[in-house]
């Protein structure tokens, strides 16, 4: 399985950070778009072999579980810089294990 989660509000350097002490597939979105969210998900899908279909479904049962904070996201985004964006990740069950894992070492 494969899973998606909203970091928050971060900038270019924080995206390279993050993407670094967690192994994880990163994106920043501004706007956050459900299209664009789509888009990504399944050209990483593709990339990593993943079932395409499967990640879609989540994507869009994560996008209506969400769709109130999904807003006030979006409603924080234009009030701050434009290099703050909201930072996506994406990866497989072992990819978070071994993310969680980490931090509970640290």
């Amino acid at each position: 399985m494969v899973f998606l989660h909203f970091f928050g509000f971060g900038d270019s350097l924080r995206l390279f950070e993050l993407e670094q002490e967690t192994g994880l597939l990163l994106k920043g979105f501004r706007p956050i778009q459900l299209d664009a969210l789509l888009q990504w998900t399944q050209w990483m899908a593709v990339q990593q072999h993943w079932d395409a279909d499967r990640l879609q479904g989540h994507v869009m049962a994560l996008w209506m579980e969400k769709a109130e904070q999904i807003t006030s996201w979006q409603a924080g985004l234009q009030r701050l810089p434009r290099e703050q964006l909201l930072v996506v990740g994406l990866g497989s069950h072992g990819d978070w294990q071994r993310h969680w894992e980490r931090l509970l070492r640290v």
